[in-house]
């Protein structure tokens, strides 16, 4: 079966699809590629830990440990491998009742921080 009679006359459909997917697949792979990197670099909340540890790799570098140098290439190369290591490193853009830093509290140490939410929603100076 032929695809058409002009410029693609002498290619079968098999051909005409395989071209029509490697061109499109050359055409999505960079938005995919920069859509994954710009979520991990414009979403972090506390990028401290991430930029200090970039910055030992880099000193190991200088100083010629080899070894030291793996290592904090390795833990880098784990973080950015592991999404709920890296948030966890991170910290967490949820805030008022829904922080993670509320967990270990007590029930009514979370229900006096609602009532202090409350008064200062109310205009009171807490």
């Amino acid at each position: 079966m032929m695809v058409s009679s002009g410029v693609f006359a002498g290619y079968d459909v098999t051909v005409f699809y395989t071209g029509v997917v490697m061109a499109a697949g050359a055409a999505i792979k960079p938005i995919f590629l920069y859509s994954w990197w710009r979520g991990i670099s414009y979403e972090t909340i506390d990028p401290d830990i991430f930029i200090k540890l970039i910055e030992a790799c880099y000193i190991k570098r200088h100083e010629e440990d080899l070894i030291g140098e793996e290592e904090t290439y390795r833990m880098i190369s784990e973080i950015v491998r592991s999404p709920e290591l890296f948030k966890a490193l991170s910290g967490s853009s949820l805030k008022g009742p829904t922080d993670p830093k509320l967990d270990p509290l007590s029930d009514q140490q979370k229900e006096q921080l609602a009532h202090l939410d409350m008064l200062e929603k109310k205009g009171f100076e807490v």
